[in-house]
């Protein structure tokens, strides 16, 4: 098991303006080691260098608070890396100011009180002016899909936080930045999965959770493993069974026996995981640029043939009716 372990960083406005160029590396360097690789870039006539931010992780799930200057996050093509970066990225909003963000060509804003969501899969702006505040979470993909919810259809579109449902998660996420490093194994697992518990309640999949935690829990937590191993390695041609098997400390039988018994077989899984990437790439303009084909081997698939005949069975469209109807989504 697993602890939350800290990441904090503050800087102070200065008296003296500093180049953007310095303020931008600085910021970039910092949230490459703590939440994910982006460029940073700053609102025109802010010079001064002020943000706090205060992260914990513990592996998997990343929970934080920042408090900043202006603040502009872009993620593009060379930031993406499909090994790590099946995740969904929520921002709650606890400040005073608009933030804004953009995918798939989508863009909506989080007033105060109000959320956003991203898939780190895909292209991403993030946009906040001065004096911007906000809760953060990052939870596994994986989540979601036992939920049977798609992210790339969430992102970046009105989300309902006007529940209790809604409180409850932002309160708790807020508790948890404070005391979180104070938990020990047992404790940090219990408030991990609490939180990815009240995330699903709160995006109306109560039902989902509840059963995720019942009798079963012990076989749900080993099929989540399972998923999430699949979804974090689809996009290599090599994976197979025996790999996800021996990476998880389990004979290839019980990997197999535990999927049996969920209705799911371990190439329906892996199929699966390469066709929502594929799905999630496609919806991102900043990827028009990349052949259908390009996108199906990067997935993981071996031929051209088979990916299109897959997809159009899975979405009922095929990957170019689906950019091109991408405005109206």
């Amino acid at each position: 098991m697993s602890v939350f372990q800290r990441s904090f960083f503050e800087t102070q406005q200065t008296e003296r303006a500093i180049a953007p160029e310095i303020r931008a590396h600085a910021w970039a360097d910092r949230f490459r080691e703590i939440i994910s690789d982006m460029d940073v870039d700053f609102y025109a006539g802010d010079v001064t260098l002020f943000g706090r931010h205060n992260l914990l992780s513990d592996g998997s799930v990343v929970v934080g608070e920042m408090l900043s200057s202006s603040f502009k996050g872009i993620r593009t093509k060379q930031h993406i890396q499909p090994s790590d970066d099946s995740h969904v990225y929520l921002s709650f909003n606890i400040g005073n100011t608009t933030q804004i963000g953009r995918q798939f060509g989508r863009e909506t804003e989080a007033r105060p009180g109000q959320a956003l969501l991203a898939v780190m899969e895909a292209s991403v702006e993030a946009l906040a002016p001065v004096g911007g505040h906000a809760l953060s979470v990052k939870i596994p993909v994986g989540h979601f899909t036992q939920w049977g919810l798609s992210p790339a259809d969430l992102a970046c579109r009105p989300l309902d936080c006007s529940g209790a449902d809604y409180r409850l998660l932002t309160g708790y996420a807020r508790m948890l930045v404070d005391v979180g490093e104070q938990l020990n194994p047992t404790q940090a697992a219990a408030a991990s999965q609490h939180l990815i518990d009240l995330t699903g309640y709160w995006l109306g999949v109560g039902d989902k959770v509840r059963a995720r935690n019942g009798d079963a829990a012990r076989v749900e937590g080993r099929l989540f493993a399972i998923r999430q191993l699949i979804n974090q390695g689809a996009g290599d041609p090599r994976i197979n069974l025996a790999v996800v098997a021996k990476r998880l400390g389990m004979p290839t039988r019980t990997v197999q026996h535990v999927l049996a018994v969920a209705g799911e077989s371990f190439s329906q899984l892996l199929t699966g995981a390469r066709l929502r990437r594929a799905y999630t790439l496609l919806l991102d303009p900043a990827f028009d640029d990349v052949p259908v084909s390009t996108i199906a081997f990067d997935c993981g698939f071996a031929d051209a043939t088979g990916f299109y005949r897959a997809f159009r069975s899975a979405f009922d469209t095929t990957p170019g009716m689906l950019r091109d109807s991408r405005a109206a989504r």
